[in-house]
């Protein structure tokens, strides 16, 4: 017997449904039955027929356990008792106590298989639950996502979705595993909160499977989102920045499997992640992951050939119109093919390859400094990412470099990333702060998506902070965003910090943020990212006209 027949047994023996137990029970019945039939046509108890009573005895123990163990044991004995003659034929009435100790021998042999198939069942159940749930969050896995349903099995959810956290490794990095899971049931819990009907997987650490209905997507969805916007979690009274995509497949004409569902709902939340969105509806044409793995091979030999180069975009001073600074941005000519960095960065962020490509900008914009600057009085803003601050050895190093070129004080300025401060709260200050001694300006790129350090900035050592694009761009047909972009202007300069705008495209945008007191602006409107020689002649053009 191979092993899949031996399982189906054991399960069908350790865990049964309403119907078949149903039937083992009508088929107990029916064989008790039997067995008086037996018995009484046989002459009676004096023969050794009445020991077939043992098997409805056994099977109703084993099904039911102990209860139903000792209550046929009870049935069969009074079935065989008063009720059967120990000479049919001769009419001889069996003795009381004969028929009450072979009662007792029944009793006895139900309560002992009950006995020891409860135990069982309770060791069935401790390891189905060890191998169908996660172990730190109780959520289950994929493994009882297989239990439930074959993998080629067709589709027959409305709606597929896959919940990513996008930060995994930082946050495990950050505050353990143990509170990682705590987060985990958090956000289970908020889906809960939301949406009544659906089934979820814990599929690995940073993933959740939800399978839900049309009504439910349509109505709950929406809300479900908005619960997620803000991305900050407070778990045993740490506030956490989480990174969540959302995926979604719904169904339609093709034949997906389940699990061809589930996948593509992946596709969608890496879309999402990709493109800024808070969550993408599976297209046909997204992205397959063996692209990005791909790119992710090719990265390290880019670094090494070459391939990688900035372009520099000007940071305009909105009182006066004169360039400030300027922000090195990374790009990869592969093969011919110029890659834009929300192409291949954030891969890159999931791996120890992001720190090489940081340390190769830092080094790069030392040596263009010079002549990108030609003697002027510029700040060059370059990025670091989440993953980078995990790792000491190059934030020493980069730190050293930058001490080293000394062009002037103040000359090369980090940004982060607001999600990046709010990730951990606490490394973020120690940084920020050696940055400050050091006297290299610090500024919070992409302020606002998160919503998340207003409750903190006031002791955050930042000279600067950048409005994200997205609510300068909706800035006219979206009276929240108005309000946001002034309210962080008010609330920044009130704490001395200057703030800079980015994604200005027109002049009525670059009047609306100059009349909210702005300090500086930062997008197409004035100049496009361009090489160091171009941002050069650029700039001395600019000064001539």
């Amino acid at each position: 017997m191979d092993e899949n027949k031996r399982l189906g047994i054991m399960r069908f023996v350790l865990k049964q449904t309403r119907t078949q137990r149903y039937w083992a029970l009508v088929l107990s019945a029916l064989m008790l039955a039997l067995v008086y039939l037996l018995v009484y046509a046989t002459g009676g108890t004096h023969q050794a027929y009445l020991h077939a009573m043992y098997i409805p005895v056994v099977l109703i123990a084993v099904i039911f356990g102990l209860p139903g163990g000792v209550l046929v044991g009870v049935v069969a004995g009074v079935v065989l008792g008063p009720f059967m003659p120990l000479n049919v034929a001769e009419g001889v009435p069996q003795e009381t106590v004969n028929w009450l100790f072979r009662s007792v021998y029944f009793i006895g042999v139900g309560a002992l298989v009950g006995s020891i198939m409860d135990q069982a069942r309770r060791q069935y159940r401790r390891i189905d639950e060890l191998h169908t749930t996660n172990s730190e969050t109780g959520l289950p896995n994929y493994q009882k996502y297989l239990t439930r349903f074959n993998e080629n099995e067709i589709d027959e959810a409305d709606v597929s979705i896959s919940i990513i956290v996008n930060n995994y490794e930082d946050i495990v990095v950050l505050v353990g595993r143990a509170m990682y899971a705590t987060l985990m049931q958090d956000i289970h819990r908020r889906v809960n909160n939301v949406i009544e009907n659906y089934d979820v997987y814990q599929v690995d650490a940073r993933k959740l499977w939800l399978e839900t209905d049309n009504d439910t997507f349509k109505n709950r969805f929406n809300t479900l989102i908005e619960l997620f916007a803000q991305a900050v979690f407070t778990i045993n009274s740490v506030p956490m920045y989480v990174d969540i995509s959302f995926g979604v497949y719904l169904k339609d004409d093709n034949d997906f499997t389940r699990l061809d569902a589930f996948r593509a709902s992946e596709m969608a939340a890496l879309h999402a992640k990709k493109n800024q969105l808070k969550y993408a509806i599976y297209q046909s044409d997204f992205a397959y992951p063996q692209h990005n793995l791909e790119q992710l091979g090719s990265l390290p030999l880019a670094i090494e050939n070459g391939e990688l180069f900035l372009e520099y975009q000007p940071i305009i001073n909105l009182k006066n119109n004169d360039v400030v600074g300027l922000e090195a941005l990374v790009r990869w000519n592969k093969d011919g093919e110029i890659i834009a960095p929300l192409d291949f960065i954030p891969l890159a962020e999931e791996t120890k390859i992001i720190d090489s490509i940081t340390d190769w900008i830092v080094t790069q914009v030392i040596e263009d400094y010079p002549n990108v600057t030609q003697g002027r009085d510029l700040i060059i803003h370059l990025n670091v990412s989440q993953r980078n601050l995990h790792n000491p050895v190059l934030i020493e190093s980069m730190l050293d470099k930058i001490k080293k070129a000394n062009y002037h004080r103040k000359a090369i300025g980090i940004e982060m990333t607001e999600s990046t401060i709010m990730l951990n709260l606490n490394l973020s200050r120690a940084l920020l702060e050696t940055l400050r001694k050091e006297g290299i300006p610090m500024s919070i790129d992409d302020f606002g998506v998160g919503y998340s350090t207003f409750s903190c900035l006031y002791e955050l050592p930042v000279e600067r902070l950048k409005i994200d694009r997205q609510f300068v761009m909706d800035m006219f047909d979206n009276q929240g965003a108005k309000h946001l972009i002034t309210v962080i202007i008010d609330f920044a300069h009130k704490l001395g910090i200057q703030v800079i705008a980015e994604g200005i495209e027109t002049e009525k945008q670059e009047r609306a943020l100059k009349a909210r007191g702005c300090d500086f602006g930062q997008g197409f409107y004035y100049a496009k990212p361009m090489s160091a020689k171009r941002f050069t002649a650029w700039l001395v053009a600019r000064e001539t006209a």
